[in-house]
């Protein structure tokens, strides 16, 4: 068992890895809505959904095979997801749904 759960953890590790490599850019959250509708982003970098907001939110991210879903993300929390694979994803707030943006990944 402890070998699966070292597995697990080294891919995560490498996968994190490379999205480094390929950069990190922040989205804000702040007075319901992201800091910009539309973003265009090389294959490997890390999205942060920073929340600035005074409320919580819920970033769900979908397309490309992937479904991603911080859960309730407090005030102050960052969401952080890599985008590995090349296409469009939406972005909303599970909570507030007319928060929208896509992801463009080249």
């Amino acid at each position: 068992m402890r070998y699966r759960i070292g597995l697990g953890i080294a891919a995560t590790a490498l996968l994190a890895t490379a999205a480094w490599a390929a950069g990190m850019v922040v989205v804000d959250q702040k007075g319901l809505a992201f800091s910009t509708a539309s973003l265009t982003v090389a294959k490997g970098t890390m999205v942060s959904f920073q929340n600035s907001d005074s409320t919580s939110h819920n970033i769900l991210v979908t397309g490309g095979g992937v479904t991603l879903n911080s859960g309730l993300q407090a005030p102050g929390v960052a969401f952080r997801a890599p985008f590995l694979k090349s296409g469009t994803y939406q972005v909303i707030c599970g909570i507030h749904p007319k928060m929208k943006m896509t992801v463009v990944v080249r």
